[in-house]
């Protein structure tokens, strides 16, 4: 698997080796070619809300944004590297939620990067089935690369 990372703001500090990890961790996870490719990109708040207003019709800058190649993903094997899309993270307004929900700053760029990744892999949360379900594997990726990071069996 090819995972691009670019870190385009530097207002936040991050390790991007463990992102890295968990992007691939989480398409073996979905049972994803190794053929596939991802990019992320970490990018500042003016600059995400640009992409906001442009893709969603928001003014306001946002913590997370996917930009799927594909509406389906094709089944099977493909023949070319299978180009996902882009996940897009914004690690100022990441560094907020943290403050509202009380968790690591690390804990909140894993969920947003698995939450990203799983939308462009069609997971949606427009309605309370989709979201639930979005919400599980979301948690079981996250528990299970954990385990797999510190050796808890």
């Amino acid at each position: 698997m090819e995972i691009l990372i670019n870190n385009r703001q530097d207002r936040v500090e991050i390790d991007l080796a463990p992102l890295k990890k968990l992007a691939e961790f989480t398409l073996v996870s979905e049972e994803i070619d190794s053929s596939a490719e991802l990019s992320i990109v970490f990018m500042d708040e003016e600059e995400i809300e640009r992409l906001n207003l442009q893709y969603r019709g928001v003014e306001e800058p946002t913590d997370v944004l996917s930009f799927p190649l594909y509406e389906k993903m094709p089944p099977g094997k493909t023949e070319r590297p299978l180009i996902l899309g882009d996940v897009i993270i914004c690690p100022t307004v990441a560094q907020r939620n943290v403050l509202e929900d009380s968790h690591s700053l690390e804990e909140e760029l894993n969920l947003l990067l698995v939450h990203g990744i799983l939308h462009l892999l069609g997971y949606d949360h427009v309605d309370y089935k989709d979201k639930k379900l979005m919400k599980a594997r979301e948690k079981e990726i996250l528990s299970k690369f954990a385990q797999n990071r510190f050796g808890a069996k």
